[in-house]
């Protein structure tokens, strides 16, 4: 009997190839976009998890709330952090620091020298805390070496060739060091992003002068803790941490209003934070979970369509039913015939689907940014494809085997059977759904889309195009001038990484007895000039004039530019009342005295320019005070400079030129400030990449979605049809009214869709400090390219039937 019914299906599968075959791939389509997107979704939730003791490793995290400021939540901490926490409380088995992510480090070996960006100093103990996958060597006692360096299998084989080079030296910023063990390469699921990790007993390391300089306010290392066997973070009294290390006294005056809480992180659940600042970049939760709701939806937009085109053709088979029955087949012989039919036709979805993920996964790598690979020996993916599979296999094979397999043969050999009202209704909700999915998607997706141009394209509200970024450290006169003089260069400039967003440092401004906090920014004289910004009121630092520039020992602080919200912040009315204007703050000319307490001195207000921001849009443009300051490497980080851009090529070569002049044996690091935009926006590109994908696929199989339903209506109105053009009706009356009766579940997509649409992306927008409007334009125009979609679906089956002769459809049956 089982091949009696094997061969029935097969057979049954052969006579409706095409409806088959369109049942099968839209299933594989939503099978193999939801298998994707459930490893996307599954590797984010599963950083960190391969090392050893995972779950007994922590970082220290703060949560600093200035008066009238938002709230700042950072993993950077100060440098006194670890070594009080692991005196202090006897849960803690060890603690080391990270100093992050610094500039770009020249790597020499012999003749081939090459700049690194991820490289980091670290405490002995941190690969006691973070016991990393070893290759060579003893990594636990690594770092107790001054000269010690760890690197990774790929460093290894860059700069030696070989997995092992235990003893061999590398030259890091001129300075020698040893390698001392070498570590796998880790997996793309680790918020570690370094390559070369150099004791903090090195010479050249800048742990001594963090420790020299350190105050509770000076934030600049990475704090990690691994407990002891069986301790529990909640037994780290960090409010008693915080009471003794910072209190009003040790805060300072300045910051004595300052509330600081204090955190232990789980090590698990350090890359789920967006809003956190320092080295790393974290995920959003929520984003995840709508990502994840996406592929939810897709599946079950899939199997929905896989469900109505089995309802619709598994009428057609109620003859073979009243046959099968009336040659003594049982209900449970044609539940069972039935159900495994449909369970074939998923099994044959579940193979193409999981070669359709193989194929496409390359691509869908670089979407988002990730190295998914798809094992097959996981256990979990073992159990939920079969799992999948078989769901949707009983749900589509669930009418046919229940409510055909009930027929009366006598009434259904008679041509006696009638099409059930009710799961027509069924049928035209399930397409509803489905239009409601794709119209929010597409919302969701174009939104998305619109944000990231603004704040790629507006965002940074100045002129970026052609201005290159040379990251020098110090930017001097001198290499300022030599860049400025070749040809194609426009204009040139230093800047401070304060001024480009790139750090921050807060101070106390005072201004008719009011304090105000503020953040200053150092720049050079014609720093406003590369960008095409002018003043709003006043002017801008001028060369000929010697006192807009700082001079060491002067009674008064150099003039500033302040920027719009900087205005505001300090409560001058306008733009022009704020020129003339005196600030008195303290001005700090070198990294030491930024942490002790420089005298505070006046200044003049000689301009205000527009706010501008090389910073996120997720984050509210700071009151900034722009000065020229002198040229050492605490203030003077980046060149920048303005190309001519019909001479761009012979720019870059001149300015490489240059480059190699000034520092012989260190590889230029330069790029485009447009670039520096997309790199930060780089999270929400691939977020409106993944879901305009999801939008595609979910387009896709809302178009089979209603193909099947319109070949099922079709041809169960053919006989209507034939009668109404008996009567006289046209051509293009029949082919209105078919289209109309597919247009309604469009148009009641729509009224489901917007609302929740709406309130979704109103909660994402929210995010950005700046962002785009819901523009009205946006809803319908996704209303409308559904609609389109549903047309051009349904045209060839509707003018088909409407085309066709009264005398065919009248003999119809």
């Amino acid at each position: 009997m089982f091949r009696n019914y094997l061969s029935a299906a097969l057979r049954n599968l052969e006579r409706n190839s095409l409806y088959a075959g369109v049942t099968i791939f839209g299933l594989a389509v939503g099978f193999a976009a939801a298998l994707l997107i459930a490893l996307y979704v599954r590797g984010e939730l599963t950083y960190d998890r391969f090392i050893p003791g995972h779950d007994r490793v922590y970082v220290y995290s703060e949560r600093i709330e200035y008066p009238g400021e938002r709230p700042v939540l950072t993993d950077s901490s100060s440098v006194r952090v670890g070594p009080a926490l692991k005196a202090e409380f006897p849960q803690i088995q060890y603690a080391a620091r990270l100093t992050g992510k610094d500039l770009p480090a020249t790597v020499k070996r012999g003749d081939f020298t090459a700049s690194e960006s991820n490289l980091t100093w670290a405490d002995p103990d941190f690969f006691r805390v973070m016991p990393l996958p070893v290759v060579a060597g003893d990594l636990a006692s690594a770092l107790d070496e001054p000269d010690g360096l760890v690197i990774t299998r790929a460093i290894a084989r860059k700069y030696f060739g070989r997995d092992a080079p235990i003893g061999q030296s590398l030259l890091i910023n001129g300075a020698p060091m040893k390698v001392t063990a070498v570590i796998q390469d880790l997996p793309p699921t680790t918020h570690l992003i370094f390559d070369m990790y150099g004791s903090t007993r090195a010479p050249q390391s800048p742990m001594p002068g963090l420790e020299k300089r350190d105050t509770p306010q000076n934030l600049v290392v990475i704090t990690y803790v691994r407990l002891q066997p069986g301790a529990s973070a909640a037994g780290v009294d960090m409010g008693g941490f915080v009471r003794r290390h910072f209190s009003p006294e040790q805060l300072g005056e300045a910051s004595s209003r300052t509330r600081i809480t204090a955190y232990l992180v789980p090590l698990t659940q350090i890359h789920l934070r967006p809003d956190i600042q320092g080295a790393y970049t974290g995920t959003d939760p929520a984003v995840l979970a709508g990502v994840g709701a996406v592929g939810v939806l897709i599946v079950l937009v899939a199997a929905i369509n896989f469900v109505t085109l089995m309802t619709a053709r598994a009428t057609r088979r109620a003859v073979e039913v009243g046959v099968r029955k009336a040659a003594g087949a049982t209900r449970r012989d044609l539940i069972a015939q039935f159900m495994g039919e449909a369970l074939i036709h998923v099994a044959m979805a579940g193979l193409i689907a999981a070669a359709l993920a193989e194929l496409v996964l390359p691509g869908f790598n670089i979407l988002v940014g990730r190295k998914i690979v798809i094992d097959y020996g996981d256990p979990i993916l073992f159990a939920a494809l079969p799992a999948l599979v078989l769901a949707v296999g009983l749900a589509a094979g669930a009418y046919p085997a229940l409510v055909l397999s009930n027929f009366r043969p006598a009434i259904v050999l008679k041509g006696g059977l009638a099409p059930s009202g009710g799961s027509a209704l069924v049928r035209q909700m399930l397409v509803v759904v489905q239009f409601a999915v794709l119209i929010g998607l597409i919302l969701f997706a174009t939104t998305i889309t619109r944000q990231t141009l603004f704040a790629i394209n507006q965002g940074m509200r100045l002129d970026k195009n052609q201005v290159l970024l040379v990251l020098a450290k110090p930017c001097t006169d001198d290499l300022r001038d030599a860049m400025a003089a070749v040809g194609g260069v426009e204009k040139a400039a230093c800047a401070s990484a304060q001024a480009l967003n790139l750090s921050v440092i807060g101070t106390k401004a005072t201004v008719a007895g009011r304090d105000v906090g503020v953040y200053t920014g150092p720049v050079d004289y014609d720093f406003f000039g590369v960008y095409n910004i002018a003043p709003l009121a006043g002017r801008l630092f001028d060369h000929n004039r010697p006192a807009d520039g700082y001079a060491a020992g002067a009674p008064s602080n150099p003039p500033l530019v302040i920027n719009e919200t900087a205005r505001h912040k300090l409560g001058f009315a306008n733009d022009q009342a704020a020129i003339g204007k005196t600030v008195t703050w303290p001005f700090h000319t070198d990294l030491d005295s930024a942490f002790g307490k420089d005298p505070a001195k006046p200044s003049q207000i000689i301009g205000v320019v527009p706010d501008f921001t090389f910073g996120s849009m997720r984050e509210p443009i700071l009151p900034m005070l722009f000065m020229v300051g002198p040229k050492v490497s605490y203030y003077s980080l980046a060149l920048n400079l303005r190309l001519d851009r019909n001479h761009i090529p012979r720019a870059l070569a001149g300015i490489d030129q240059v480059w190699r002049r000034f520092e012989p044996g260190d590889p230029i690091q330069r790029f485009f400030v447009t670039e520096f935009a997309l790199h930060a926006y780089i999270d929400t590109l691939r977020e409106a990449g993944l879901i305009v994908a999801a939008a595609l696929v979910a387009l896709f199989i809302a178009a089979l979605g209603l193909f099947a339903l319109s070949a099922y209506t079709t041809e169960r109105r053919t006989k209507e049809i034939g009668v109404r053009k008996a009567m006289g009706a046209g051509t293009s009356a029949v082919l209105r009214l078919l289209i109309w009766q597919f247009s309604q579940p469009v148009l009641w997509a729509n009224l489901l869709a917007w609302p929740v649409a709406f309130l979704v992306m109103n909660w994402w927008l929210h995010g950005f400090a700046y962002h785009v409007d819901q523009a009205p334009w946006v809803f319908v125009a996704a209303g409308a390219a559904a609609l389109i979609v549903a047309w051009a679906t349904v045209f060839i089956h509707a003018l088909r039937v409407a085309r066709a002769k009264p005398v065919g459809a009248l003999r119809y049956e």
